[in-house]
């Protein structure tokens, strides 16, 4: 569980064009996915039967994969919108509409789920609003404080006095996560602080837990272990500037664990799967993983540069990472004891990676594109099996990538491509990386 700085099952944000698109959805209700242009979000649902994209304009489409055909779905699924966000399980989406409207909707059929809900969802929140892993509520930020929502009914089932505030040259917002299978939710305002809130009647639980920091301070972040019995909080101080702090919590006594560590540029900290131990990156220098609630260092990951800390990934099921850098070295390291398992020289710069949820392998991204300022893009995403850390192929496309990631079940590799206003979805099958075939519009 990841509030800021996801290195890991991340989408590949490798840029986005300042063009305003044009394009929309094309076609009529029965037009097929080969249609899309401007695409700016897709997503696979649950069992990849159903296809959810939304233009740059705003226009939102859900397809029938195996059909190839566009789904009406409810009628106001027809309206503008800002945004989309899936629930966790990716039965339900909340559409952001333009104006200041949401509505949750089913991924399979379209049908509505939810009354059309009073809310407006923040661009610059992260994330902008979050469901509760059974998709019945849903939590989001607003100006003045914050709101849980019931799915079903739409009525407001709690209010948290936490506002979004997005401070002058900050890029601190309020935020939070859910735990132990939703029983819990952290919430952290715009000043580090984390609450931790019951979820059944969403009263908070102890005493908030105050991000230790220096009066330069002005980005903070945080992560929980999926079991709620640990907590860690960071600040990002800018580039080259003062020691930015990270400390880590019990989270159930809502205690510090010892003193916080501070780094020039900062740290940040995510829990390994299934371990009382929490893996802290820093700007510069090396990567630690370190035993809770020692803090102990239970093993260095080493730098993959002169100056920087080392890209780390981690598989779901908590058994591996990977590590790597400007070396193009890529590492697979056993969680247990640190120990580097292979190691792989790359054929390019590792752009990152995308993980599948059964940790059979991974998929490797690179950047070949010597000429991308010239217009000319070549990129790969390998297939790699783990821990033999063997190629079994790569998808090449030559072409600008606005993000790549695999669907829920890890059947399907999602890429969206292409110029600005003409960005278009392709899928390839995970396992032989054959691309699905379209018919054309």
């Amino acid at each position: 569980m990841k509030i800021k700085f996801r290195r890991d099952l991340w989408f590949f944000l490798v840029g986005v064009c300042s063009c305003v698109a044009t394009s929309t959805i094309q076609g009529a209700e029965g037009s097929g996915p080969a249609s899309l242009r401007g695409v700016a979000q897709a997503n696979l649902n649950f069992d990849s039967s159903r296809l959810i994209v939304r233009t740059r304009t705003g226009e939102l489409g859900l397809f029938d994969i195996k059909k190839k055909t566009r789904i009406a779905g409810d009628a106001t699924l027809k309206k503008p919108a800002n945004s989309y966000i899936l629930s966790p399980d990716t039965r339900k989406f909340l559409v952001d509409f333009k104006g200041g409207k949401g509505r949750v909707f089913d991924t399979s059929s379209g049908a509505a789920v939810s009354p059309v809900l009073d809310l407006s969802l923040r661009e610059e929140a992260k994330p902008k609003a979050l469901f509760s892993p059974d998709g019945a509520t849903i939590l989001y930020f607003g100006e003045k404080e914050s709101s849980v929502l019931d799915v079903k009914t739409g009525k407001r089932i709690a209010t948290i006095p936490v506002p979004f505030e997005l401070e002058e040259n900050s890029d601190s917002t309020a935020t939070a996560l859910f735990a132990s299978g939703g029983a819990k939710c952290f919430v952290m305002d715009p000043h580090g602080v984390v609450t931790a809130y019951e979820t059944k009647s969403w009263t908070p639980v102890g005493q908030p837990m105050k991000h230790p920091t220096n009066e330069f301070a002005y980005d903070f972040g945080f992560d929980a272990s999926s079991d709620a019995k640990w907590l860690v909080t960071f600040d990002g101080p800018g580039e080259n500037g003062p020691k930015g702090q990270l400390q880590v919590w019990d989270a159930l006594t809502n205690k510090p664990l010892g003193a916080p560590l501070s780094a020039v540029n900062g740290m940040s900290g995510r829990f390994l799967p299934g371990q009382d131990r929490v893996l802290v990156e820093s700007g510069r220098g090396e990567a630690t993983v370190r035993d809770l609630p020692s803090m102990a260092t239970a093993y260095v990951i080493k730098q993959h540069d002169d100056l920087d800390g080392p890209r780390v990934a981690l598989f779901p099921n908590g058994k591996w990472l990977l590590a790597w850098g400007p070396d193009r070295n890529i590492d697979l390291i056993d969680t247990a004891d640190g120990k580097v398992l292979k190691s792989h020289l790359a054929p390019a710069a590792v752009s990152g990676m995308v993980m599948p949820p059964d940790s059979s392998g991974c998929f490797v991204g690179y950047d070949n594109g010597a000429f991308a300022t010239e217009g000319y893009y070549d990129s790969y995403l390998q297939r790699v099996d783990v821990p033999e850390f063997e190629s079994k192929g790569s998808i090449r496309i030559l072409d600008f990538v606005l993000h790549q990631s695999i669907s829920p079940d890890g059947r399907w590799i999602i890429i969206v491509q292409g110029a600005s206003e003409q960005e278009k979805v392709a899928l390839f099958d995970a396992t032989t990386l054959k691309p699905v075939e379209w018919s054309k519009p």
